[in-house]
């Protein structure tokens, strides 16, 4: 080959390569053009509509009994006999015999009380006949003049009754005081600490150690004050309006009835204990009376009737097969019902925007930002007064950068909220 071949072929194979490519381009047929359509978030969304509901308010608290008192003797001596109860956690019924103290010395003094008693009586029954003599004497020698008391004998007979009634106390005290060398229960009752033992002098006064009472046990939860609206605390000084939100809808607002108040509000305590959960029954029994000035607590009593089931042991306990007593010092969640609300809407706290606003997905698939009526939040759910329109639905999904009317897609959470 020559070498102007060689040189020229190369130029021809490119520029052949070049017009190939131009002439396949202008054969390809133009890319068909589509109309790209926003069809929006996919968001999830619950139903919700309107109904009476009853206001639950939840706090936490340590389980207390309702009394706790020091055991004292009212009489002293050395101890004769403990109970085999008488020891730290041991039960007890109201009148049982916790203690005897040595009853002798008190024995005697109650036979020489007696002694007294029947001389005391003797003494009485000698000076009322001297003064029967007395008053015939007087009778049979000066008929016509009037009796001195003196000359009858009358004070004596007054000081020998006085004597009779002084023995006769005397007489029961020494029976009160040997009676009280036993030491009975004043309650139902579990026992806290002891610190005495069989042959130990004691002396009258003494704490020997401590009892409390397992006929009631309290809880005391600190409440915030704004829940006070919601239920009715016994023995506490205050006027709480029917309605304490909103008595006079505005329009597009759902009508607003009044709110049922509960008479006494009833309290469902639960707590888990030996690994299982445990749930009782209790009322408000009153509040402390007093708010504190850092946290606006107010503290709230709980009271469970019989929380050992020793006292009535026949009632049947509710809300548990195998019942579980109500332990001082346990830790408990409680939860007071109050008053029902009439035509509110229930929602999980994060559907509720910006204080009062929701997201309602709207039929045509369209977001609504709606107003709403904010009644009550807490942790987990609010609420709200709000209009619903038929087929509306609440979106639950966390959008950003929304707009009044833009287009969703919904799928259902799961129902209801």
């Amino acid at each position: 080959m020559s070498k102007m071949a060689r040189v020229v072929s190369p130029i021809v194979i490119v520029i052949g390569g070049v017009a190939l490519f131009f002439l396949l381009s202008s054969m390809r047929a133009a890319p068909e053009r589509v109309e790209r359509v926003d069809l929006g978030p996919l968001v999830q969304s619950i139903h919700a509509e309107a109904s009476p509901l009853q206001v639950s308010v939840r706090a936490q608290g340590t389980v207390r009994p309702d009394r706790e008192i020091d055991l004292v003797p009212q009489v002293s001596g050395v101890i004769e006999w403990i109970s085999p109860e008488l020891e730290a956690g041991g039960f007890f019924a109201t009148a049982d015999a916790l203690m005897r103290i040595e009853a002798e010395d008190y024995e005697l003094a109650l036979e020489q009380a007696r002694a007294e008693v029947e001389r005391s009586q003797f003494h009485l029954q000698i000076e009322q006949g001297e003064a029967e003599v007395a008053r015939l004497e007087w009778e049979r020698l000066r008929p016509d003049q009037v009796a001195d008391p003196l000359a009858l004998r009358l004070p004596q007979v007054q000081a020998s009754e006085a004597g009779l009634r002084a023995a006769q106390a005397r007489l029961r005290e020494a029976e009160l005081r040997l009676e009280r060398t036993t030491l009975r229960a004043p309650f139902h009752g579990r026992v806290r600490a002891v610190n005495v033992d069989a042959g130990q002098f004691v002396g009258a006064g003494q704490p020997i150690g401590r009892i409390y009472s397992i006929e009631k046990a309290q809880i005391v939860v600190p409440v915030p004050d704004e829940e006070l609206a919601w239920i009715d605390v016994p023995k506490m000084d205050r006027q709480v309006s029917s309605d304490p939100v909103s008595t006079d809808p505005s329009p597009g607002v759902a009508s607003v009835d009044s709110e049922v108040p509960t008479p006494e509000p009833p309290v469902t305590i639960r707590a888990r204990y030996a690994g299982r959960d445990h749930r009782w029954e209790g009322r408000i029994l009153r509040s402390e009376g007093e708010l504190d000035p850092r946290s606006r607590m107010v503290r709230l009593v709980i009271e469970v009737s019989d929380p050992y089931r020793r006292v009535t042991p026949s009632v049947p306990q509710q809300g548990t097969a195998e019942f579980s007593p109500l332990m001082v010092g346990l830790f408990c969640d409680v939860e007071i019902r109050g008053r029902t609300l009439q035509n509110v809407v229930s929602l999980p706290r994060s559907a509720i925007h910006d204080g009062n606003q929701v997201w309602v997905a709207t039929r045509p698939g369209t977001l609504r930002v709606q107003s709403v009526d904010v009644v009550r939040t807490d942790r987990e759910r609010g609420l709200v007064r709000m209009v619903l329109n038929e087929g509306d639905r609440i979106i639950t999904s966390q959008l950003r950068g929304i707009t009044d009317g833009m287009r969703i897609r919904v799928t259902d959470d799961g129902g209801r909220p």
